[in-house]
């Protein structure tokens, strides 16, 4: 191959790739893929459909989920039309539109003596308990782990499971405390156990909307995007979430690519066009 040719040849293949994105694109019409992450899934993305479908329910609807990683790759690769997640690594490719902000905290067993404990807690006053941690691979750690404000203990701890159940049975038993997000610890069965927002310092992710960036989205993932706007507000009953503002324009994931943010003022949540919704129920509200 000729110099021109080896210089050629990334752009060739990222023709090739959009072309095939594109000719998957126009056979999934009336098709909707969604990624999020565990601790995201049952309490937004399952409830936004449930409204999804009994609206359109001509569209094939495919709900994945996984860790922040995965579902990053997923909408790169074309399974998933958007995700609902925390940024894992920034990437130009990707716009970040973010959603909620989903406090940290300790989850003990209704019975321990963090959970009946007046006042406050910080993270100093976890130390003398076994940490029970997450695997790498799930978001939540890999923010915990990368937080300088943490000691060793909750960034690398000796104790670590790769699922709730696990958990929430790990905790049950007295073995000892675990940190998550405040979401995260009501998903069943974490539901059954007691959460407290952690202080000094304050923790929080950012959970929004990830979409490929520069394309445009089809009239299906638009009208989930505002069913899931729709279902935001009913987060707020959960200790430590707070609904951010629609941002307008998405902004690119390497502008907040960090994961970690202390406190802010809660923002109003606007409503989105119902226009959008005319058209697509027109268009496949046929059984």
């Amino acid at each position: 191959m000729t110099t021109a040719g080896d210089e050629f040849l990334p752009t060739a293949r990222r023709l090739l790739h959009e072309f095939d994105s594109s000719i998957k694109e126009m056979r999934a019409l009336g098709k909707l893929g969604v990624g999020a992450v565990p601790s995201v899934m049952a309490l937004l993305p399952s409830e936004a459909s449930a409204s999804f479908i009994d609206k359109y329910p001509g569209i094939d609807l495919y709900l994945r989920e996984d860790n922040s990683a995965a579902v990053q790759q997923r909408i790169l690769s074309g399974d998933v039309d958007s995700g609902i997640c925390s940024p894992w690594e920034p990437d130009n490719q990707l716009s970040f539109d973010p959603l909620f902000k989903d406090t940290y905290g300790v989850v003990t067993a209704p019975e321990h003596p963090l959970a009946t404990r007046e006042g406050d807690i910080t993270w100093e006053d976890l130390q003398s308990y076994r940490i029970v941690g997450f695997s790498a691979d799930l978001g939540m750690q890999h923010q915990l782990t990368q937080t300088s404000a943490l000691s060793q203990d909750f960034r690398e701890p000796r104790y670590r499971v790769s699922n709730t159940s696990t958990i929430a049975t790990l905790l049950a038993r007295g073995v000892g405390v675990s940190a998550m997000s405040a979401l995260a610890a009501q998903r069943a069965p974490l539901d059954d156990l007691n959460f407290r927002p952690s202080k000094d310092p304050t923790l929080a992710r950012i959970v929004g909307l990830l979409t490929r960036a520069g394309r445009s989205l089809s009239p299906a993932a638009t009208a989930m995007i505002a069913e899931v706007r729709r279902a935001l507000p009913a987060l707020t009953r959960f200790n430590g979430i707070r609904v951010l503002s629609p941002t307008g324009p998405a902004m690119e994931s390497r502008n907040i690519a960090a994961g970690m943010h202390g406190e802010a003022r809660q923002p109003e949540v606007e409503e989105p066009s119902d226009g959008l919704d005319c058209a697509l129920e027109r268009q496949y509200s046929m059984k």
